[in-house]
């Protein structure tokens, strides 16, 4: 491992995180919660046949886009509960633009996405930080609600928590909601909404439908394959809808990318290809992991945090020589974990090869 203090410091979020010896053939890259069957063959045949139209402006507005989400969803929504953003991160930063202004707080729970917390210090706001439980890493519905003053606007929960795993419970989130102010909106990350199988996971669209304040925030970079291609939508009163899409600018979104989204929507056979190949790798994992004695959190997404009995940087690094790019959580101030995103079979065996050697002091 190269401890030079002039090193380049390593990018986990590319391929080119792994030593030159290294074959891009076979890296298998673990670090991005990315799917790896890529994105429906269906939106790859929409960019194909609409390239041709590059010369010209999309549309100013988005409705088709909103018009398919509403039909993909269903649950009585219309377009007009609907709005969309290029990104889940462009998504916060339309809420915090709408929701906060300078001395406002909005509440976060560490360890978080840094979005939130940029979302907010572009309007000046306040953050309070209630961290998860420090041994289960999830939300303690109680601290948050004893963090609650007549200044909080936003509550940023991301469910399921990223880089947790964890949700946050039905019963939990109805509690939450049964004691939280008015003046507080709650915005839930649900990013990873579609590989979650537990039956206690929360109905957010049914809460929004029973008057809760909530805004929803999904993005085509996890399941639907298309991280490239930055989009992401938001679900929410037709008020607090059309309050975030204000900041929207003119042709926000591109031709390419509404319809590379709409087909991906459609393809759903591709999607549950897509949930399947997560969650079936997910369990895989879990028996392996647990063969080499190490802990790790139920996670309810394409990821599993786990803790290491070594400082975990050091293992992510050594991984990188097998061609493993694994994250570790040392800006999450969790120095002994790593999260693996759950790959192709190859790749999650190879990952367990690697670690089982390293962690066992075999040779690479």
């Amino acid at each position: 491992m190269n401890n030079d203090s002039n090193a380049k410091p390593i990018n986990w979020l590319s391929r080119e995180a792994v030593p030159e010896h290294v074959s891009q053939e076979s890296v298998h890259k673990l670090s991005t919660n990315e799917n790896p069957l890529g994105p429906s063959p269906a939106a790859i045949e929409a960019i194909r046949n609409f390239a041709p139209a590059l010369a010209e402006y999309p549309p100013t507005g988005d409705g088709s886009l909103r018009q398919v989400l509403a039909e993909i969803h269903g649950k009585g929504l219309t377009p007009d509960h609907f709005f969309t953003t290029s990104s889940g991160s462009e998504g916060l930063e339309y809420i915090g633009r709408a929701f906060l202004r300078p001395g406002d707080e909005c509440i976060i729970c560490s360890p978080a996405f840094s979005v939130y917390n940029w979302a907010a210090g572009l309007q000046n706001a306040s953050l309070v930080d209630v961290p998860l439980d420090p041994e289960k890493l999830t939300h303690r519905i109680d601290a948050i609600l004893n963090a609650i003053t007549e200044k909080t606007r936003l509550l940023f929960l991301s469910n399921p928590h990223n880089p947790a795993g964890t949700i946050i419970s039905r019963d939990d989130m109805e509690r939450l909601y049964s004691e939280l102010p008015e003046h507080v909106t709650v915005v839930s990350d649900e990013v990873y909404i579609h590989y979650v199988d537990d039956p206690q996971y929360p109905d957010s669209v049914e809460d929004m439908f029973q008057g809760r304040n909530v805004v929803m925030l999904y993005s085509f970079s996890k399941a639907y394959g298309l991280a490239g291609m930055r989009l992401g939508y938001g679900i929410a009163r037709p008020d607090l809808a059309a309050r975030v899409a204000a900041f929207r600018r003119t042709f926000h979104l591109g031709t390419l990318v509404m319809e590379a989204g709409m087909a991906a929507l459609q393809d759903t056979d591709h999607l549950q290809e897509s949930v399947t190949l997560a969650q079936t790798g997910r369990s895989w994992l879990y028996k392996q992991l647990d063969r080499l004695g190490l802990h790790t959190w139920p996670s309810q997404s394409n990821f599993i945090l786990v803790r290491l009995p070594v400082p975990a940087y050091e293992v992510a690094v050594r991984l990188l020589d097998y061609g493993v790019i694994v994250m570790p959580q040392a800006k999450s101030s969790m120095p002994d974990c790593i999260r693996v995103s759950i790959g192709l079979q190859e790749g999650n065996e190879a990952f367990i090869v690697a670690l089982e050697q390293i962690l066992g002091g075999t040779p690479g």
